[in-house]
């Protein structure tokens, strides 16, 4: 029998030219969301310019709030951003598409709860953003985390009349002293028409004093409220250790939501803060990191994340998806993937908190 080699030689070819183009395509799935949209109260002073992105300034004002649909860059990579504002080239930015601002609060309430897109029943993620951020960094920070989570609940954000400077840092931290009565009443506002454990909050550095602080107060306002709240993660902490283990770590606890502590001995701002404050912060490690009954503490030592060590809740893949089991699963430290126990004892007890595995 004659054996022709042409039709197989064919084959084989078109199969390596198939190959070969296969593998310089990029995949784009269609699951996540184009779009993001997200809710936000401020005490910042309106702007307004939404042509050139620059919503809201520095200053302190009165409460408002409102409402911000931003497209999500095609390609966009989970726990990366090319650039944070809200306009310029809609393939590296989350750029500004549709916004309804300066709402009141009855009108915001009603989007917020009464929007049949929404549920009745569906979870709120609500940020508070850290030291030396604008309102619009804030936002693209919200759009990322809401969007990197693939997170299908209501994404809200609280932004602070922080300065956006590095300069700006006392500053900064008088205003989140200002502004807590003002997150306070914008809490209670949320949980009076919140399902019961629908809230998570994550606050990110400095906007964790102000978020301990306004927790706290709507807590000995109206303690019937502390079951809306299912869980508050802490990323990077900037507060005093010392005061947060007096004053708000019982308040937490006795709160009945699911607390998780993200620190790292490599966050560089943990460092400067504590050189300008004097004592140690709650996110960062001196000798062992700070590790309280009913709160699981984890340590990111072992991820590294730049220069300063300090955004790792939204730069590091690990993290976030530390967080997605915290918020989708519901699950503790202790059943999530990748963390492992790590003790020490101290004056005779001993402690457990969580690593990151290498």
């Amino acid at each position: 029998m004659k054996y022709s080699w042409m039709p197989r030689m064919m084959a084989v070819i078109s199969l390596f030219l198939v190959c070969g183009c296969a593998t310089e395509k990029t995949i784009e799935s269609n699951i996540r969301p184009a779009t993001v949209e997200e809710y936000y109260a401020t005490d910042r002073d309106f702007i307004g310019d939404a042509e050139h992105g620059k919503l809201y300034g520095k200053s302190r004002a009165s409460l408002t709030y409102g409402y911000l649909k931003l497209s999500r860059p095609p390609g966009h990579a989970i726990g990366r951003l090319q650039k944070d504002d809200l306009t310029g080239d809609s393939l590296k930015c989350f750029v500004l598409r549709q916004h309804n601002l300066r709402m009141n609060e009855t009108e915001f309430l009603k989007e917020l709860f009464g929007n049949e897109k929404h549920g009745a029943a569906g979870d709120i993620l609500l940020y508070v953003h850290g030291f030396n951020t604008t309102f619009e960094q804030a936002a693209v920070t919200m759009a990322r985390v809401a969007s990197d989570l693939d997170f299908r609940g209501r994404a809200v954000f609280f932004s602070w009349p922080s300065n956006g400077k590095v300069m700006g840092y006392v500053g900064d931290q008088n205003n989140t002293d200002w502004s807590s009565k003002n997150l306070t009443l914008f809490l209670k506002e949320l949980a009076q028409k919140a399902q019961p454990k629908s809230i998570c909050i994550l606050a990110h550095s400095m906007g964790n004093r102000e978020t301990v602080n306004a927790f706290a107060g709507l807590m000995a306002d109206a303690p019937a409220l502390m079951d809306r709240f299912r869980l508050i993660i802490m990323a990077a902490p900037d507060v005093d250790s010392a005061i947060f283990e007096r004053d708000f770590a019982p308040v937490l606890k006795r709160s009945g939501a699911k607390v998780t502590l993200y620190v790292s001995r490599n966050d560089r701002a943990m460092e400067l803060s504590k050189d300008v404050n004097g004592y140690v912060r709650l996110g960062g490690v001196d000798g062992y990191p700070f590790v309280h009954p009913g709160i699981d503490t984890v340590d990111v030592t072992n991820l590294a994340d730049g220069y300063l060590g300090h955004d790792y809740f939204t730069t590091s893949r690990q993290v976030l998806s530390d967080i997605y089991y915290i918020i989708k699963n519901k699950l503790d430290a202790k059943d999530r993937f990748s963390l492992s126990p790590a003790r020490f004892t101290k004056d005779g007890e001993t402690f457990t908190y969580w690593i990151f595995e290498k």
